[in-house]
């Protein structure tokens, strides 16, 4: 039901227009992400310090949970700079090869979800609306989030080595506009099947956490958690991912919901070069 009511939605309709090019239609909301973002880059502290994050000698010094998708496994022959690479939307056309072709108009157009008042995701009244059509009650939502952030393992480790991944960028999160000395940064990936894994790093702590999640092929819709929890789900969209700044839904449980921002982060200036 959620996912009949989400394709309604983004659908485009007479009353109702498609959601693809939201933040042109709505550059308030671009300067209101653009201005959040921005606060958060001039108060980041790690520019010195980040040149290797992510690299080979990086996931040797920093074990962790890995998760039977990571891609760390498989693929530390990569410079640093590869997983801070910017997807671009028309390549996820050829990238994916779902078990069962999704529905042609849920990807005839990118969809940018934006979270909050004045957004197009809102809670209100004891009702999740997207487009300003209803879709779930916030329990509902939380927990179909929370499903699609649950990944099977791979049936071996032959599986998960075969698995190709796509860098999504690395970011900073922020958890509100006053959050602008973020700590914490989550680099991620997903493979051609729609997993999504990543890292969670602290900087301050030196802590690195496992992600794993993966993309609803009839929604465009992206949850994923953090390490091993079970409480904290993390949703955006695919194309959400292809900004520099983020939206994302934060479910604690089915009881409540934050939004935060995904900061994207410029690569060490060595990388950039190469």
């Amino acid at each position: 039901m959620i996912r009949n009511n989400w394709g309604n939605a983004v659908r485009p309709g007479p009353n109702r227009p498609g959601m693809g090019n939201w933040l042109d239609n709505h550059p308030n909301r671009r300067d209101y992400w653009n201005s959040w973002g921005g606060g958060v880059r001039s108060s980041w502290r790690h520019n010195n310090i980040h040149r290797n994050w992510f690299g080979p000698s990086w996931w040797v010094g920093h074990p962790h949970a890995w998760g039977g998708w990571h891609f760390h496994r498989w693929n530390t022959w990569h410079n640093p700079g590869f997983w801070w690479r910017v997807p671009v939307w028309t390549s996820f056309a050829t990238w994916f090869t779902w078990r069962q072709p999704p529905p042609q108009v849920v990807w005839a157009q990118p969809v940018f979800f934006d979270y909050g008042t004045n957004g197009n995701v809102v809670v209100n009244n004891d009702m999740v609306f997207i487009n300003g059509q209803p879709i779930a009650t916030p329990a509902e939502f939380a927990e179909s989030a929370a499903v699609l952030a649950t990944v099977p393992p791979p049936a071996n480790d032959e599986e998960a080595a075969a698995a190709e991944w796509m860098p999504l960028g690395t970011f900073a999160i922020s958890t509100d506009r006053d959050d602008t000395d973020a700590s914490w940064s989550i680099q991620l990936a997903v493979t051609r099947t729609g997993i999504v894994g990543g890292t969670l790093y602290n900087a301050d702590t030196d802590e690195a956490t496992a992600i794993q999640g993966q993309v609803d092929p009839e929604t465009q819709r992206v949850a994923f958690r953090l390490g091993t929890t079970d409480d904290l789900v993390i949703e955006t969209g695919l194309y959400n991912l292809t900004q520099n700044e983020v939206p994302v839904m934060a479910h604690f449980g089915t009881e409540t919901t934050e939004n935060w921002l995904l900061i994207r982060l410029d690569p060490p200036a060595e990388e950039q070069a190469n």
